[in-house]
């Protein structure tokens, strides 16, 4: 990376006042807010600043003290909260919420409509459409570190759509999770699960199906009969 200084990259974003960090080859959409200290299209190691592009779409929410570096593509109504930090070679669709102090490594594909919560972190993972992951979840991606290999082996997890992930979750490198599956909160899943799957444990186990599960309090006449237009 390039000796030169950084600070002439300052600059203030017009509609919230704050000064942050604009480096160049950086194509911000419409409609984009960015909060103080935020670094945005910051180089990655080995690459001159300006090399790599940066591409964010309209309405994004950029929140204080969020580094988001070159060689990422993000999709429109893009949402962080406080602290957030995505390595390169990230791409995310549409309306994707990453909360505070959320870890993105490299390579992570994201569809539209994810939740990503606060204080995960993933590497080389792979979120369908209308995944929702809770707090403290992490996605791991090498199986013996520090292997020089780990992309090649086994790679991400892979989160297929409309599924669930309880807080404080553990998906080891490789893991898929089927369609429309719930993981409940302290899991460690070593193995797939399959579609429509409620898994709990460490290991987790397959204990039921999402579609046959009860709302407790009796609020619905079963859980996630908001998505029943999702087939599902």
């Amino acid at each position: 990376m390039s000796s030169e200084s950084h600070a002439q990259y300052e600059t203030t974003d017009p509609v919230t006042g704050c000064r942050f960090f604009l480096y160049p080859n950086v194509k911000l959409g419409k409609n984009v807010r960015i909060y103080q200290n935020c670094m945005i299209g910051f180089p990655p190691r080995g690459k001159e600043i300006g090399e790599l592009e940066l591409v964010i779409g309209d309405n994004a929410v950029i929140r204080p003290n969020t580094s988001i570096y070159a060689g990422n593509r993000i999709g429109d109504n893009f949402e962080t909260g406080h602290n957030v930090m995505m390595r390169e070679g990230n791409v995310l669709g549409n309306n994707c919420i990453l909360g505070t102090q959320v870890v993105l490594e490299c390579n992570n594909r994201f569809g539209e409509n994810i939740i990503f919560h606060t204080l995960s972190c993933a590497g080389n993972a792979t979120l369908k459409d209308n995944v929702f992951v809770g707090p403290h979840v992490i996605m791991l991606d090498d199986p013996h570190p520090k292997c020089p290999k780990y992309i090649e082996c086994k790679g991400g997890a892979v989160v297929d759509e409309w599924s669930r992930i309880g807080g404080n979750v553990t998906l080891l490198p490789g893991v898929k999770i089927g369609r429309n599956c719930l993981i409940g909160g302290g899991s460690s899943v070593v193995r797939d699960i399959p579609d429509h799957s409620v898994a709990v444990g460490n290991p987790a186990k397959v204990l039921g199906d999402v579609r046959e599960q009860e709302c407790y309090p009796g609020f619905y006449e079963k859980p996630y009969v908001w998505l029943d237009g999702a087939n599902l």
